[in-house]
């Protein structure tokens, strides 16, 4: 398939036989998916090595993000344990959802499925990333990312988001900091939207030029539109984290189940800052 035909981000219902209620005073789920396909293998079938849990409540006016680490080992639907970031690559996105789901006991009403070009391509249609880094460190293409407050191209955002190995906490913070990326992608269309209700529909042109989705257009709308209605400091960003271990030779995470955290924003979609666990937020 040539490659300009190949949609940058799928998103889809999770579960066709019922649509959310995003007036009403049920939360609204949507899972977050990065795959690290390269050039040969379908976004559908890389690994997934993002995995976030968004949590909306409307009524409340709150949402959390919850990040998964990829090398947590899990029950996988397709069968059998594995790392999680294995299921999309068994099972699609349908195994994926159906994996998380099992896991934290959360019903997705969306997935959001993205890659690396995906990523790059969006933020740089956008203008940019603007992003406060809360700490110094080396990328894994050698990129230096300084504290404070900047705009990312495309490319720097990917890099933010992928690298682990010079943070101090590995995986749980990249994963930290993938949410931090989503949040602040949020609080840019927020400022827009409220500088210029216009705004909203340069960032669905943006998303649509390179969207596949089954989610009709008029529910994309209602979604931009009742996010718009958040305010960024009641996000609440985290990571589930676990003990680290082994299995079949390779290092892995291991969740504790039940997962409080999983339990929490199960409950009503967010988690407040004072009830996160004291090493569910990682380098802050």
């Amino acid at each position: 398939t040539p490659a300009a035909s190949v949609p940058l981000v799928q998103i889809g219902d999770a579960h066709a036989e019922f649509g959310p209620s995003l007036r009403g005073n049920q939360p609204v789920f949507i899972l977050i998916l990065g795959s690290d396909a390269r050039p040969g293998t379908p976004l559908e079938r890389g690994l997934c090595d993002s995995i976030h849990i968004l949590g909306i409540d409307p009524k409340a006016r709150r949402a959390s993000l919850v990040g998964i680490p990829r090398d947590s080992y899990v029950p996988l639907a397709s069968g059998g344990t594995n790392k999680i970031n294995v299921a999309l690559a068994q099972g699609g996105p349908r195994g994926m959802v159906d994996t998380v789901e099992n896991l934290t006991g959360v019903t997705f009403d969306y997935y959001v499925l993205t890659g690396f070009d995906g990523l790059k391509t969006i933020f740089d249609a956008l203008g940019g990333l603007k992003i406060d880094v809360p700490y110094a460190f080396e990328g894994h293409e050698f990129t230096r990312f300084a504290e404070g407050r900047q705009t990312l191209t495309g490319a720097q955002a990917l890099e933010y988001s992928r690298t682990r190995k010079s943070l101090s906490h590995g995986d749980f913070d990249r994963s930290m900091n993938q949410g931090r990326v989503l949040l602040a992608a949020f609080a840019q269309f927020r400022a827009e939207f409220r500088r210029d209700p216009i705004a909203l529909f340069r960032w669905i042109a943006v998303g649509m030029r390179n969207i596949r989705t089954d989610v009709p257009l008029h529910e994309l709308l209602t979604l931009a539109f009742a996010s718009s209605a958040i305010g960024p400091g009641r996000v609440t960003n985290l990571v589930a984290v676990g003990s680290i271990g082994s299995a079949g030779g390779a290092s892995v995470v291991s969740l504790p189940s039940p997962h409080p955290v999983f339990q929490d924003v199960a409950a009503d979609g967010y988690v407040l800052p004072e009830d996160i666990p004291a090493d569910a937020a990682p380098s802050g």
